[in-house]
């Protein structure tokens, strides 16, 4: 079996992957850098992304403090992780400038990668974004004298000594054994893998979209746990409810987003009742269908006035989104209307009776505020629905898991005790700690994998001059 050496090997060419690739070979490691995919930037999910440099909906230049409340405010934020996060955001934007890569701010604090780019509409992203995020970081590392790999794919960690020394990988089909003297998982999470998301996000979560990188087939965490690695906050993913469309039509997937339908209507199951408070937000609506009994089917009830407001809806203005009306239209979109309940209730498919019952109690509780008589409470500024009604069938699309191994503000993988693997790092969506909750939960992808992998190559950068 061929063998290849270093001191800091990456496993996984993400936008975490590269930058701690270079972060680490910044401080003096001479690092390679694997990914299975053949492209030559990777695979990841950074090249799909908008490119939005967001701080749980915050600018990454606000105060660690005002950071650190607001992701802990969920409840399950690992307090080590999210201060180490919270202090190294705004630091994060200023080496991204310093490594080549370029950002704007198009508002004060509102920073992302450069927009200048074409559009791709099936799925919806712009092409060039992330693209050019990643070839300027892997241009540094070249100079920096890293080494970047593809096509090649860890399949196991070796252990020797009590500390993690590098995997056992294939390359072009042939066994190969990558030494490094430190381990970095920048895998990305499980959302392509139909196995773990039944065993973590829910019994038939197979059943939703994927729209994010099909690489992310949960090979870290898999590595990982034969380690003892603890995970945490599997079950949360984020991503958006999408037209049911998308099961079938891959002109669906990702877009249109559907989130002001959300904030507005309601969402029924299959036998007309409301099972979630739409208030809490598009991701967190798209976590619990997910974990439901059939997330394919429910159905979004709104009306003709949150319709025609669809057509300039923000996500649609500020990020070149689609706007639903009218591009679920125009691509044969499920969607139903009626000038009366009873009629929509035939088109979906779904009993008259409970729908009307479900819709009476709903305009009843929103105009006079109580929802105690309800039996799913309703949070936010809900508004009355009025004729004509318009159903949407609709499925979770997951762009990205939330939940993977637990690391600390080191980046340091954690045992199930929460003491450090020794020689184990981990960076990216192959994390967890940081994002999920009842809300969602969302920090923003590219700032986790920013943030987590300059933490995790610093550190494991200087863990090997200490040994």
């Amino acid at each position: 079996m061929m063998t290849l050496t270093c001191q800091v090997l990456v496993v996984g060419a993400g936008l975490a992957g590269f930058t701690a690739a270079v972060r680490a070979a910044e401080n003096g490691a001479d690092v390679l850098l694997i990914d299975k995919s053949d492209g030559e930037f990777g695979g990841g999910n950074v090249l799909m992304a908008s490119g939005s440099l967001r701080a749980g909906g915050k600018s990454p230049r606000t105060t660690p403090t005002e950071l650190y409340d607001f992701v802990m405010s969920e409840g399950i934020g690992y307090p080590l992780l999210v201060k180490a996060w919270s202090e190294t955001c705004g630091r994060a934007v200023d080496w991204l400038m310093n490594a080549g890569v370029g950002l704007e701010e198009t508002a004060p604090g509102r920073i992302w990668l450069n927009q200048e780019s074409e559009i791709s509409l099936a799925p919806v992203y712009k092409k060039d974004v992330g693209t050019r995020a990643v070839a300027a970081l892997k241009a540094r590392l070249q100079r920096l004298g890293g080494r970047f790999i593809n096509d090649t794919e860890g399949l196991s960690l070796i252990s020797e000594r009590g500390s993690v020394q590098g995997v056992i990988a294939r390359q072009s089909s042939q066994p190969l054994e990558v030494r490094g003297r430190t381990t970095i998982l920048c895998t990305g999470g499980f959302s392509a893998n139909k196995g773990m998301l039944r065993k973590y996000v829910g019994p038939r979560a197979d059943q939703c979209k994927l729209r994010g990188s099909p690489q992310d087939t949960g090979d870290g965490l898999r590595m990982a746990l034969v380690m003892g690695a603890k995970a945490v906050n599997l079950q949360y993913f984020y991503g958006h409810l999408i037209s049911r469309k998308a099961l079938t039509d891959d002109r669906f997937w990702p877009y249109p987003r559907l989130d002001s339908f959300v904030n507005e209507g309601m969402l029924i199951d299959g036998e007309g009742h409301r099972f979630v408070d739409e208030g809490r937000g598009d991701v967190a609506v798209a976590n619990e269908l997910a974990r439901s009994p059939d997330p394919t089917g429910a159905t979004l009830i709104f009306d003709h006035d949150s319709w025609e407001a669809s057509k300039n809806s923000p996500s649609s203005t500020s990020l070149m989104i689609p706007a639903p009306n009218p591009w679920l239209l125009d691509n044969s979109g499920e969607l139903f209307w009626s000038n009366t309940i009873e009629g929509l209730s035939a088109a979906i498919g779904v009993n008259a009776d409970n729908l009307a019952a479900t819709l009476a109690q709903y305009n009843h509780a929103v105009e006079s505020k109580d929802w105690s008589s309800s039996t799913v409470l309703r949070s936010g500024n809900p508004k009355l629905l009025r004729s004509p009604f318009y159903g949407l069938r609709v499925v979770p699309g997951i762009t990205f898991t939330m939940g993977g191994v637990l690391i600390n503000g080191r980046g340091e993988a954690l045992d199930s005790a929460e003491n450090p693997i020794r020689g184990l790092y981990a960076a990216g969506d192959a994390i967890g700690g940081l994002m999920g909750g009842y809300r969602g939960g969302y920090t923003g992808g590219l700032m986790q994998a920013v943030v987590s992998g300059i933490l995790a190559g610093e550190n494991a950068a200087d863990y090997i001059k200490m040994v």
